[in-house]
Order: structure tokens, then sequence, then C-alpha cells
């Protein structure tokens, strides 16, 4: 009996408990503390567990030939568990495995929580998906955590992102970052009001026929996939006319010595012992180009594990060259894999991917993806609009490949004149300066699988108040490294990336260039302080350190991020402080 009080109180403390830590609500910035990790502990039935973690995506259910049409399935499903962050426990949710290629682990898997999976009514001030991201591409831990945070000190609409100690069923997995599901509450945030569309851009951009692939997340599908077309279309630089194109007659050879290099392309040159064909040169050892190749100037068998090198010379008359040069403006259009020099009689007017002195065994210096690159991408040569004559003129092209085992290589070529100015169609579509600080920010940063580095990782918002579109970054587990891992030429530009279309093709207009450079020059005042930015890897690396995982040891390298912002100005400034950025792709 001497007990029993003492039994009752603890009982009833017990329930007091109880009742405080289910009557405790959570709020949505709750979520996003920046002096410590949120404690986020799964329990969920082993079976379930192994059954999640071991789903894996590949490359051919990553990248089927059916997303051109349609964003392919996820390889993940949802089971059910019980989820509690820092006390407050969500009993029945659904959690599957995230990630796209780089990213997968099965030890410790990159995680989705969809708070209402099961009550419907489930969510946390809107927000029903919290996105747990296992930092496996970031060996320094750091770079989701500050480069959201540039992001959103710069005024650029993006993600919050919290540290998250997370354990399933008792077991530490270590350090993951939690980051702001891109949903309707950001997009009242960011935009006061979440009435537009919203898509996801998985390794996709915007080529022709192409609007299907992108993944629409909320919104009106069909409003805004009529936007993604206008957009195509501007890519395309409008409805031009072609002067040249088609299925004209010309001739080619697999330069198997330098004999002919400092001629080949000059129109006093005798190709008649070249082979005869019309345009669409190449080869395809798989499928993708072949019907994009015609049959005389398939070099399948001369150039497969054998040869780089294309030399293409295409004869052609210009009856009207005032009709020509009365046009704003004059392009070049190119269907290209992998790189290419073209020379209007005799004269360089434009290359891509090429190497500085082009040979006749020489390579191209990068390559790009083949959906892009059926596509036709213009130059503008309106400054070589002398090297044009009345009568008789020469295009001659050199196509490159990357290797010799390379399995395609195309050249189509064309030459039109257009009235249309594709910048101004561009912002009459994308928001101008919303975009600029994008694309700055993803070079200051050097986020090398974002979109202008690979075409990857980005959201795009319709934004009814402005009816433009918005950019925003997603999956920055891959910022702060001065070089991509993608196979890309480390002789390129260290400030900007450029293999995303918009941000590829407005690089060619001079004015953009210097209005670029302008957008760096001010995100580096205001936003690249190299003292705080370290002091800040300092204090992370404390507040992380004592919740690493056995596991996740292994990996981690906290020196890499603090080199990477001590050198970065240097590599950026003696780029932008010219007359003009580097020229690289032309």
């Amino acid at each position: 009996m001497i007990n029993t009080p003492k039994f009752i109180a603890v009982g009833l403390c017990f329930i007091a408990a109880h009742q405080c830590t289910t009557a405790k609500e959570l709020k949505l910035d709750d979520l996003f503390p920046k002096d410590r990790l949120l404690e986020v502990n799964i329990t969920i039935a082993e079976q379930d567990w192994d059954k999640i973690r071991y789903q894996r995506r590949t490359r051919e259910n990553a990248l089927p030939p059916s997303r051109q049409f349609e964003p392919p399935p996820p390889p993940y499903s949802y089971v059910e568990a019980s989820v509690t962050i820092d006390g407050v426990t969500y009993p029945k949710v659904g959690l599957r495995k995230k990630g796209f290629l780089g990213s997968q682990d099965t030890t410790r898997p990159s995680l989705k929580v969809k708070l209402d999976y099961i009550e419907k009514e489930g969510n946390i001030d809107g927000l029903q998906n919290l996105t747990l991201n296992n930092n496996r591409q970031d060996a320094s831990l750091m770079s989701q955590f500050m480069g959201y945070a540039i992001w959103d000190a710069a005024g650029a609409p993006g993600s919050r992102c919290a540290f998250a100690k997370v354990t399933v069923n008792g077991r530490n997995l270590g350090v993951y970052c939690h980051v702001e599901t891109i949903r309707e509450p950001l997009l009242r945030r960011e935009f006061g009001s979440d009435k537009g569309t919203l898509f996801e851009g998985t390794v996709v951009d915007f080529y022709p026929e192409w609007e299907g692939s992108f993944e629409r997340k909320t919104g009106d599908d069909k409003k805004g996939r009529a936007h993604l077309v206008k957009v195509i279309k501007a890519m395309q630089s409008g409805n031009g006319e072609p002067f040249f194109g088609g299925e004209v007659p010309g001739r080619a050879w697999v330069p198997d010595s330098g004999v002919h290099d400092a001629e080949w392309f000059q129109p006093s040159f005798d190709d008649s012992s070249w082979v005869a064909g019309t345009n669409g040169a190449g080869y395809e050892a798989g499928q993708g180009f072949e019907k994009l190749i015609t049959p005389n100037f398939n070099f399948i068998g001369q150039m497969h594990n054998k040869a780089t090198s294309l030399y293409l010379r295409f004869p052609f008359e210009i009856d009207d060259l005032d009709a020509i040069h009365a046009n704003k403006n004059l392009l070049l259009r190119m269907k290209c894999d992998d790189a290419f020099v073209a020379y209007i009689n005799g004269h360089e007017v434009a290359r891509m991917n090429a190497p500085e002195n082009a040979q006749w065994n020489s390579r191209a210096t990068d390559s790009g993806d083949d959906g892009a690159n059926s596509t036709f991408a213009s130059f503008n040569i309106n400054k070589h609009r002398d090297k044009l004559y009345k009568g008789r003129n020469l295009l001659a092209i050199h196509g490159m490949n990357i290797s010799p085992e390379s399995t395609d290589l195309l050249v189509v070529t064309e030459l039109q004149t257009s009235e249309h100015d594709y910048e101004d169609a561009i912002w009459e579509l994308i928001d101008e300066e919303a975009f600029y600080k994008f694309w700055a920010l993803e070079g200051l940063l050097s986020f090398w699988d974002g979109y202008s580095g690979n075409r990857n990782n980005y959201f795009i918002y319709l934004n009814p108040g402005t009816g433009r579109l918005h950019f925003m970054p997603w999956g920055a587990d891959c910022l702060f490294e001065k070089y991509s891992r993608l196979r890309v030429d480390r002789r390129s530009p260290r400030s900007v990336r450029l293999k995303g279309l918009v941000a590829n093709k407005l690089y060619q207009i001079p004015s953009v260039r210097k209005k670029y450079a302008a957008t760096m020059k001010k995100l580096m005042a205001k936003h690249w302080d190299e003292d705080k930015l370290l002091a800040e890897t300092e204090r992370i690396e404390a507040m992380v350190t004592p919740h690493i995982s056995d596991y996740q040891w292994r990996g981690v390298r906290f020196e890499a991020v603090r080199d990477f912002i001590r050198n970065r100005r240097p590599d950026i400034e003696r780029e932008i402080n010219g007359e003009d950025m580097p020229l690289w792709p032309r």
C-alpha cells in the first residue's frame, strides 16, 4: 500500500507525458532548424524495410525511349510505417525509397515520407510529403544545407533544408538532409499563389515534341504543356526560311591522313574522288539516328572503332543575295553528335565541342544527349554574311566524334534566314531576371548535375502572376565541386554551365554573356564571403559529426568544400572580368 500512490503518480505522469507528446503539433517552420538536427525515427516491419531498400532504378527503366512522351513509371513503391519527428509521432504514413541513379543505396537509402498515404488528412501546414536525402554523392555533407541557404539569401525561389538524424527500427542511418518538398506550401510562400502549373525536370529539356517528358506535379496540365510547347518553339528559332537544306547533294570523305587539312574546305578543292550522297551523314550502331542518315552517307564501316573525323562539302546556289541580307538573322542550323566546325566559302563561321585546331584525326571535346543532338540547334552567323556570294557557294562541315568506339555520329545541316528574335521570344515565356539569377547561382555554386550542368534536378513553375516560367533547384547534392563528375571538357569555363538548352542558346548572344557576368558579380559581392562561408563549414562539421553513422563515415571529407570555397573567386573572376566571357562552346 505504501507504494500505491507512487505507482499512481508514475502512471499519471506517463499518461500526461503521452498526452503532451500526442497533443504537440509541428509547424512547417519547425522542420528546418539551422542549429541542430531533426530527430527522425522510423518504425517499419523488417520485411517491408528490406522490400523498399532493395528496389532500384536502372538506366534502362530510368531513361527508356518512351520518356519522350511521358515520364517513366517510378520503380519504388510505398509501404506503411510510423514516423516520429522531434517527438511527434505520425503512426500511419507511407514510406518509399527515392533517388535517381547516383544517390541509390541499399543500406541507407534516400526516403520519401507520404503523410497522407493512409490518413488522407495527414499533413504539416499543408505539406504532405517529406524528402530525406542520404547525402551519398556529397562527401562534405554540406552541399544541400549550404547551397539552399545561399539560394534563399539571394532571393531566388527554392526549398529550405535542415539536417536530420535518421533511425530505422532503432538503427542509426546517420546524417540526412531534410529538403522541403516543392509543392503548394512552397509555391504560396515564394510566388504568392499555388494556382500555376508545376513540372519536375529529370534529365529532360525543351526538345521538339518532348513536352510530355516533364512530370506534372500540380496545376493545369493542358495549360502548362501548351506553355512548354511555346518554349520549345522559341528554342528552335521560330519558322525561318531555309535557302539550303533537306536532301541536298554533297560529297564526303573519312580522312586517313592530314594531307588535305589545309585545303579540303576551300571552294577550289577537287572532291571528285569523294563519296557522293545527300545531306544527313554519320552512322548508328544501335538505335536513334538511323532515320536521319541517308544511305550513301552512312559511314559505319569506315568509322566505327576506326576514325573520329568526317569531312563534308555541300555546294549551293544563291540567286537573290539581297533577300538574304534583308533578313534580321542568318542562321546555321545543325543536328550534330558530337562536334563540328563549319566553313562557308573557306571561312570558319561556327563550331561546337571542337578542339582549337581541328585536324583529320581530331576528336570532339564533349558530347551531349542524343535527344538534343537529333534536333536542330541554331547558330547565329550574322557577322559572316559577307562570306556569301551571289551564284555558287560552298558549305563545308568537319564532323567529329568523341571517340572511335562511340556507337553513333550525326551531321545534318541547313542555312536559313529568320526575322525571329529568339531572345525576346524566350523572355516572353521565361522570367528573365529570375532565370539569370538561377543560372548564375548554378554557376557560382558549380551545380554540375543541375539544369545548366546536366539538364537534371530542377522544377519549373508557370507563375500565374506573370505568365512566365520560373526555375527552381532540386537534388542539390552536387555543388561545391570545381569539375563535373560527368564527361565534360575540363578546359570549359568554370563560371558558367551550358548543357541546358535555354542556357546554351542564350549564351551565344554577346549581350547575354555580359548580363550573366554582371549577375555573377552581384551575387559574389553579396553572398560569397569566404571567411563567413568557411566559418559556417566549421560550425556544420561540429554539429553533424556526433551523428554520423559508422557506415557513412567511409565517404565523408569535410575539407573538400573548404578547398572549393577558397579557390572559387579566382576561378570565376578570371572569366567574368574581361571584355567578354569565354566563348566555349562557340
